[in-house]
């Protein structure tokens, strides 16, 4: 694994994150730890970046996967796969409830039946393609 090629990820999936923060898809946690005012702003920014560290861990060894793949079909397949699972982690830590993580909005789509769906996967491919697209 390259160290370095995953820390430049990690910022760009943090861009990619606050741009998706701004459209109201998720809520950005480092706001609301930095409006308080208290001594926890510190550690919750340390353990919101460990977070997405691992975050994108994950999607590194997802688009390894991917890349490995002979076939067109199977890797575009395997891409949007890989996309809802990124944009699944997100959705498991906003129903756990785990603090310092980004809390995703499932109804931002619509209230259907399918709009969960579509708001993980709509928030999970610009993060996989983040690793798709590069090295």
């Amino acid at each position: 694994m390259n160290f370095g090629s995953i820390m430049i990820k990690t910022l760009i999936v943090l861009i990619v994150l606050f741009l998706l923060s701004l459209t109201g898809a998720i809520t950005f946690p480092l706001t609301t730890a930095l409006s308080n005012g208290t001594s926890s702003g510190i550690t919750s920014i340390l353990l919101f970046v460990v977070a997405v560290l691992l975050l994108s861990v994950i999607g590194y060894l997802l688009a390894k996967g991917v890349k490995s793949v002979k076939k067109s079909g199977e890797g575009i397949l395997l891409g949007f796969v890989g996309a809802l699972a990124m944009g699944g982690i997100l959705a498991i830590f906003t129903q756990l409830n785990i603090p310092y993580t980004v809390t995703v909005n499932l109804n931002w789509t619509g209230t259907s039946w399918y709009s969960p769906f579509l708001t993980i996967l709509f928030i999970g491919l610009p993060l996989m393609f983040v690793f798709l697209i590069g090295d």
